[in-house]
């Protein structure tokens, strides 16, 4: 038996630190969403949450878990690209030693690790946009996937959990692992009813999330362009990723750039209506390992339209039109096709309606605590 099995119970560690941001993203969203889940269901494991910054940490999204009788939170403040060196180049520190000692060590998210050869590792992989789609990243981001090495990494993990079998698919072919190893637990999908934002056009078309070359939003733009309909906006919401300026400025030179609105960062609580005023949701993306704004605004009721590409088709199945998102008039005419035509957008919503509600946190939870309680 481990040495440091509680009362019968398994010490699980967890790396929280994508919920240290003060506007979270996808995986903090996730990490978030499943841990929530994960507490609910669990009461007898003993959990570990390891959290690192430098800088002062937001800690809002924690309080609901800081005063759970099985749960831990633990605080270290080392400036992070030292620690990143650390972990990557001289193995140390042990981040399940870090917080005493675990059984397991849960990773929602591939990044900077190192642990202790005799403590399992499950390690979430979201997607491998940055093998398939290297000129999407800017040149850091490339590095820093070089340095974190994932063949490596995932060849020395007990259990991988990909977020689609898409993803899983290609943790096989690019990485040789063995398909066995590799367990699909599909994300859930949550929305509460919140604020409404005041400062949206009447009339608008949506895409939500971050702005990076491999979101397509270059395609939104143009597409828009040739739809050419003065009565819409296209709102552009979401935070700045890498390489984003070429988004700015082809939208400034845009012969519709007064139609054209950016919103940045949207909370939790003004998503739903941001999705149920849009007259259509546009994600057109180059790759996606899983889809979750797409999803959010199927649930809200808002007609999709996506790529056909990668885990898309997967995830969202017939609830959405599909295009190609390299083809600029297949992208146009799908717009003009919803927005003209009422049965269509009530078919897809029909159909979306039914297809979301497989996507549910407290399952996804339940299939993760059934990874960790076989290993």
């Amino acid at each position: 038996m481990s040495l440091f099995y509680y009362n019968g119970c398994m010490i699980i560690g967890i790396d929280a630190r994508s919920l240290i941001e003060p506007n979270l993203t996808g995986v903090g969203h996730y990490t978030k969403a499943m841990l929530r889940q994960l507490f609910l269901l669990d009461q007898q494991n003993q959990y570990k949450l390891f959290l690192n910054s430098f800088k002062k940490m937001s800690t809002e999204v924690l309080t609901e878990f800081e005063n759970l009788p099985n749960v831990r939170i633990y605080r270290f403040n080392y400036p992070s690209k030292l620690l990143n060196l650390s972990l990557s180049f001289l193995g140390r520190p042990k981040l399940d030693m870090l917080v005493g000692g675990c059984d397991l060590f849960w990773l929602p998210n591939l990044g900077f690790y190192s642990i202790s050869s005799g403590c399992k590792t499950v390690i979430t992989v979201h997607d491998l946009s940055f093998e398939r789609l290297p000129w999407a990243y800017s040149a850091k981001r490339q590095l820093w996937h070089k340095v974190i090495n994932p063949p490596f990494k995932l060849k020395l993990t007990d259990k991988i959990i990909a977020v689609s079998k898409n993803t899983k698919k290609d943790l096989v072919n690019l990485y040789h692992l063995p398909s066995g190893k590799i367990e699909v637990i599909y994300p859930g999908v949550s929305l509460r009813q919140g604020k409404i934002r005041k400062d949206l056009p009447e009339k608008y078309i949506l895409y939500l999330g971050t702005l990076e070359p491999r979101k397509n939003i270059e395609s939104i733009i143009k597409a828009f362009e040739k739809l050419n309909r003065p009565e819409y906006s296209l709102v552009i919401a979401g935070s700045k990723g890498w390489l984003y300026q070429p988004i700015y400025r082809l939208a400034k030179k845009s012969k519709l750039k007064d139609q054209i609105k950016f919103v940045n960062y949207v909370k939790e609580e003004e998503k739903f209506f941001l999705y149920k005023k849009a007259s259509l949701f546009i994600w057109p993306s180059f790759y996606e390992g899983f889809g979750l704004p797409p999803l959010e605004a199927m649930k809200a009721g808002c007609p999709v339209i996506a790529a056909s590409d990668s885990s898309l088709p997967e995830v969202l199945n017939s609830g959405v039109m599909l295009v190609d998102p390299y083809n600029l008039e297949e992208i146009a005419k799908a717009m003009e096709l919803i927005l003209d035509n009422q049965r269509l957008k009530e078919d897809l919503t029909a159909k979306a309606s039914e297809i979301v509600k497989k996507y549910d946190w407290q399952t996804s939870a339940k299939q993760l605590l059934e990874v960790f309680n076989r290993l």
